[in-house]
């Protein structure tokens, strides 16, 4: 049996696993559907991206984390995003006084409301979905701010439950903002202290979104196998009685299962995806539609199952089963919040590509930069599909295609 802890380097295992499967460099790209160089350039000592590695994974019958081994990174420069997140994280990671008081300040004046405070949540929760990213950066902290100066000053008294949760769901918009702009550490720090206070207050739709938020971060840093345990773990626990089950205890239970199955699918665990969104479509049909007025600022419903179907078989390395999954989505059945819609688009423009479709992929993502723009500018994947787009042209690229290439970053 092969032994992979004998060699700590990810390119010195492939080059081993490889020669153990009789396939040469030649012949591992072209089964992965990467070029030679790329195989030549792990094996040399250089790293991947991590759908990347999930590729030749496949290829070799092993998991996606079979490449990640524990190890010092690599000094990389400082980004800019540290001077700018600096704010929020000192809302969200305050520094702690002599006396163990944390020192985040208020944004209050010793004024307690909740209505103010509920209010300025839902305000922040539709500038979210409203993709006004530039606009949640300078309010987000002060929200936490407030939130933690109501709970500390209702402390035991009439209405500390409420003043909980409401902090629950700012520690949760707040993860969500961070996981956009690419801050998962830090993310997980605001999502850890959602769902501590969401477990206080014995709410148990905003936990499991606490935790499937969770998920998402922690797929964006490779961590596959411990969101598949995470996920299906919490499922099992809060699993409804369809008969009896709330709109919130379903999408709940069902996100859950999506996460779940998103990040099993990533770590080349097929058919395990697949079980989970058998699940998760029981949960969406009992709904019947998407509901988007879930608390917590939540969307569940068949549409996101089916774009996580759509996901997983891109994933897969699917592409027209990608696209059926899209295209059998009943218009009637609604949609989703923006930011889950537009990773769906996202990820049919990548199909189209695949299929041989340049140019509808081009539409697709010509549109997303017309509605989206603050949202589409934080994508990686968009800008992946972007550069396949380029690189399946036979001619000069068009106007449009050059146009979202630059707004992209896309060389």
């Amino acid at each position: 049996m092969y032994d992979a802890s004998t060699l700590e380097e990810p390119g010195a295992r492939l080059k081993e696993l490889r020669r153990r499967r009789g396939l040469t460099q030649e012949a591992l790209a072209e089964a992965a559907g990467l070029s030679v160089q790329c195989i030549k350039k792990i094996e040399g000592g250089g790293t991947a991206r991590m759908e990347t590695y999930r590729q030749i994974a496949k290829v070799l019958g092993v998991q996606t984390v079979w490449f990640i081994t524990p190890g010092s990174p690599a000094p990389v420069a400082e980004s800019g995003n540290t001077a700018l997140l600096a704010d929020m994280r000192a809302a969200i990671t305050p520094a702690i006084g002599i006396d163990g008081t944390p020192l985040y300040g208020t944004a209050d004046w010793d004024e307690v409301s909740l209505p103010r405070l509920r209010d300025a949540v839902d305000a922040v929760a539709l500038a979210y979905h409203g993709d006004r990213y530039d606009h949640l950066a300078p309010v987000l902290p002060a929200l936490i701010r407030s939130a933690q100066f109501h709970v500390n000053r209702l402390d035991g008294q009439d209405g500390t439950d409420e003043a909980i949760r409401l902090r629950a769901d700012a520690f949760s918009l707040a993860g969500r903002y961070l996981i956009q702009v690419g801050a998962h550490d830090l993310a997980l720090t605001a999502l850890h202290q959602s769902l501590r206070d969401a477990l206080k207050v014995g709410n148990i739709p905003l936990a499991a979104s606490a935790i499937s938020l969770q998920g998402w971060a922690m797929i964006r840093q490779g961590r596959f196998r411990e969101v598949e345990t995470l996920c299906a773990h919490a499922a099992q626990e809060i699993e409804p009685r369809m008969s009896q089950a709330t709109a919130e205890e379903l999408a709940a239970w069902g996100w859950l299962l999506v996460r779940a199955a998103g990040a099993a699918a990533r770590n080349n665990r097929t058919a395990d995806a697949e079980e989970y969104l058998s699940l998760a479509q029981t949960a969406g049909a009992r709904l019947g539609v998407e509901r988007t007025d879930l608390p917590g600022h939540w969307a569940f419903g068949p549409v996101s199952v089916a774009l996580m179907r759509a996901e997983v078989a891109m994933v897969s390395g699917e592409p027209a089963q990608s696209l059926a999954a899209m295209d059998g989505i009943d218009p009637a059945a609604g949609r989703p919040h923006s930011s889950t819609w537009n990773r769906g688009q996202i990820e049919r423009a990548r199909a189209l590509v695949d299929v041989g479709d340049a140019d509808q992929a081009t539409e697709v993502l010509a549109e997303l930069m017309a509605r989206s723009p603050e949202w589409l500018r934080y994508q990686q994947r968009a800008r992946d599909v972007a550069e396949n787009i380029l690189r399946a042209r036979t001619r000069m690229p068009s106007a449009q295609q050059r146009e979202i290439a630059d707004f992209l970053g896309v060389g």
